[in-house]
C-alpha cells in the first residue's frame, strides 16, 4: 500500500508521509511525467500559484544552504556530470522530489541548478529585455542606472522575476560565506552566461565575443540591488508559507534561505524546526492530512469523502 500527494505527486508508504521533503510544491501542469526535461521556458516548470519558482530550484537551493555553505568553490567546482543528469531526471519523473540527503557531493546539487537553468529555451533575462539590462549596467550615472535596473526587472515575466529573485538572494548568501571563497564577482562570472545569456537565441561567434563581457556586468548589478527589493517578490499573503531555520546553533553572517531548508527523511527526525512566524510541530488530524507545514498554492484543499490513497499536500492552519 502506498500514498501519493495530490499536488507534488510524491509517493510514499503511509507511515512515511511526514518525512517527505518540504515545502510541497505542486507539479507544473506542463511537465507531467518528466516529458519536458529541457528546452522549455521557466514558466513551463513553475506551479500555478505564487511564488512562481520551479521545485527543482527551490529544493536544490535549500539543500545547498542546509549543508553546503562551508564548501570551497561552491558553483565553481563541477560535480559528476552523470550524477547531475540523473538527479535532474529524477526531479521530472512526476513522482515527487528526490531525496537530496542521499547525495553526498553537494557540487552535484549545485550542478543540477546550473544544468536546469542552462537547458531553458530562454534565460531568466529574456531576449526582449536583454538590451535594457545591459544599458542599465553600462550607465555611468549610478542613480539612473539603478532606476533602469528596477524598471527592467519589473518588466520580466513573473516566473522569470520570481525565480531570479530567489536565485539572487541565494547567491548573495553564498558570497557572504567566507568558507566558500566565492565572492559576488566570481558568482557573477559563473552564472552570467546562464542567467543573462545573449541577446538572441543563436548568436554569431563574433556576437558572442562582444556580448560575453556584459553577462557578468549585469549580474554584478543584480548583486548591488538591496535584498529587501528581491524579497518583496517572494512575499505571499500566507505569512507562514515558508519554514525558517532549524533550531541549531547560529552561524554568524550566514543568512538562511528565504524559503527555508527542506526536510528530508534523514534530517526530519534529528532536527527540530520553526515554521514561519509561529512555531509548529507535526500534528495528526486525519489519515490523509497528517501534518501542518508550509506549502505552495494548492487547488485541492478538501479531502474526498470516499476512501482514497491520495492525501492532501501539507497546509498551514
Amino acid at each position: 500500500m502506498a500514498m501519493k500527494c495530490k499536488d507534488c505527486r510524491a509517493s510514499c508508504h503511509p507511515d512515511c508521509k511526514d518525512s517527505l521533503p518540504l515545502p510541497c510544491i505542486p507539479t507544473a501542469p506542463s511537465t507531467p511525467g518528466g516529458t519536458k526535461l529541457s528546452g522549455g521556458l521557466i514558466s513551463d516548470y513553475t506551479p500555478l500559484d505564487p511564488p512562481y519558482i520551479p521545485g527543482i530550484v527551490v529544493h536544490c537551493v535549500n539543500e545547498v544552504e542546509a549543508r553546503g555553505l562551508s564548501e570551497i568553490g561552491l558553483y565553481r567546482v563541477p560535480g559528476s556530470d552523470s550524477q547531475v543528469k540523473e538527479l535532474k531526471k529524477d526531479f521530472f519523473k512526476g513522482k515527487g522530489i528526490p531525496n537530496l540527503s542521499h547525495i553526498d557531493d553537494i557540487h552535484v546539487i549545485c550542478g543540477c541548478i546550473k544544468d536546469f537553468l542552462r537547458g531553458l529555451k530562454e534565460p531568466l533575462v529574456t531576449y526582449g529585455l536583454w538590451k535594457d539590462f545591459v544599458h542599465a549596467a553600462e550607465n555611468r550615472d549610478k542613480c539612473m542606472g539603478e532606476s533602469e535596473v528596477y524598471q527592467a526587472i519589473s518588466k520580466l515575466p513573473t516566473p522569470n522575476r520570481d525565480t531570479l529573485a530567489f536565485l539572487i538572494l541565494h547567491l548573495i548568501r553564498v558570497s557572504e560565506c567566507k568558507e566558500c571563497k566565492m565572492p559576488a564577482s566570481n558568482l557573477a562570472k559563473v552564472f552570467g552566461p546562464t542567467v543573462i545569456g545573449y541577446s538572441v537565441p543563436d548568436p554569431e561567434p563574433l556576437q558572442m565575443i562582444n556580448e560575453t563581457k556584459y553577462q557578468a556586468m549585469v549580474m554584478d548589478k543584480f548583486f548591488e540591488v538591496p535584498e529587501s527589493y528581491w524579497e518583496k517578490f517572494l512575499n505571499i499573503d500566507e505569512e507562514n508559507l515558508y519554514p525558517n531555520t532549524y533550531n541549531t546553533p547560529k552561524t554568524p553572517d550566514v543568512p538562511k534561505s528565504y524559503l527555508g531548508p527542506i526536510h528530508t527523511p534523514e534530517t526530519y527526525e534529528n532536527k527540530s524546526k520553526t515554521w514561519g512566524k509561529n512555531a509548529m510541530t507535526p500534528r495528526s488530524s486525519s489519515k490523509f492530512n497528517t501534518f501542518g507545514s508550509p506549502r505552495f498554492g494548492n487547488k485541492s484543499r478538501q479531502v474526498n469523502k470516499k476512501p482514497s490513497h491520495f492525501f492532501s499536500s501539507p497546509m498551514l492552519n
